[in-house]
């Protein structure tokens, strides 16, 4: 870890968040506690040995720990690595800001979408409700609180709503899922009535000029 030899609280964060991949792990583990193979296995593309690395520099930084449960070694955020759960969000909400379709090489998976459920939270009440939604491969879970949301990866077969389809992602910046669902460009099963409640929790809008992405595959 290089230092950037100024004593600033910025350049001291960013010896440690700015290295690769360092803040894609940080977002999986805002979503959870994660095992080594679950990390590894939910970043395509990170080699292990780069893994181990980053895992070590970030326990030496006390913002992840680990501990034994049962024969398995868990990873998790210390209470210290905690308080940039909002800067994670924050800045998950900006990147947002210009996200539209992925690129050829890009796909999501359990973790991101988690996380762009838990950044894309609005501050309006709403009823509560749990939703299932799918990105192509990836499913997350929600219980939406009225002023909250937990977030997790994975299916919920239990959910109120379930949710997807390639036009998710005008649906979260234009909020207009009754319409996407009427043109077919998003799916929804469940309780029909929680779509408006879906759409007033969760958004991400698009700064001006930027186009929602195409519904299409």
């Amino acid at each position: 870890m290089k230092s950037y030899g100024q004593f600033c609280g910025l350049a001291r964060a960013a010896e440690v968040l700015g290295e690769r991949w360092s803040l894609i792990i940080l977002r999986d583990l805002l979503v959870g506690a994660k095992r080594f193979n679950e990390l590894r296995q939910g970043i395509p593309g990170i080699p292990s040995n780069l893994l181990t690395t980053r895992l070590r520099e970030l326990e030496a930084a006390e913002i992840v720990e680990r501990s034994i449960d049962g024969r398995n070694v868990v990873y998790r955020l210390s209470e210290y690595g905690s308080d940039l759960g909002p800067v994670l969000i924050e800045l998950g909400r900006w990147g947002a800001r210009r996200l539209t379709a992925p690129r050829e090489d890009e796909v999501p998976t359990d973790s991101s979408l988690a996380a762009a459920l838990l950044s894309s939270r609005t501050e309006v009440a709403v009823r509560p409700f749990t939703v299932e939604v799918t990105a192509g491969p990836a499913e997350a879970h929600a219980v939406v609180h009225e002023s909250g949301v937990d977030v997790a990866e994975g299916a919920d077969p239990h959910a109120q709503l379930f949710i997807g389809g390639p036009g998710l992602r005008g649906v979260l910046a234009d909020g207009e899922a009754e319409a996407a669902v009427a043109a077919g460009a998003v799916t929804a099963d469940g309780d029909a009535s929680l779509l408006s409640e879906f759409a007033r929790a969760f958004r991400a809008p698009l700064d001006e000029g930027v186009s929602s992405p195409p519904a299409a595959e």
